[in-house]
């Protein structure tokens, strides 16, 4: 079964600079959209173009080649000038990882939040 985790990250700039980052990386750009198909989704708000890597359930071991790309991808997009965040949840109490970079100019937005709460289930 292994060992999962949930992850949630986001990479996003202006229109015009997420478009030429796409672009210059075509190639692993195209790569990681087949590597998590529907959990890679394009998303918009006023300010930026926003990639959005939602994950749950996932077996995120640093060791797997979709794991690798997405944080080289990740990574050349914090070097390339745009907002970066990335949360990883695992399974075991205070198993998180959270990282996040500014924009050239301005802070990262923190689109991304980690909650922390306690559910009861009396149905089990």
């Amino acid at each position: 079964m292994g060992y999962r985790s949930e992850v949630k990250s986001l990479i996003y700039g202006t229109a015009e600079e997420m478009k030429a980052f796409k672009e210059s990386l075509f190639d692993l750009y195209n790569q990681v959209r087949e590597d998590f198909g529907n959990d890679l989704t394009d998303q918009k708000n006023d300010k930026y173009e926003i990639l959005y890597l939602n994950l749950s359930y996932m077996k995120w071991y640093d060791e797997y080649e979709e794991v690798k790309r997405w944080d080289e991808f990740y990574h050349l997009a914090d070097e390339f000038g745009l907002a970066t965040e990335f949360i990883r949840v695992g399974e075991e109490m205070g198993d998180v990882e959270e990282y996040n970079s500014g924009l050239r100019s301005d802070n990262c937005e923190y689109y991304l939040e980690l909650v922390q709460r306690i559910d009861a289930h009396f149905d089990r």
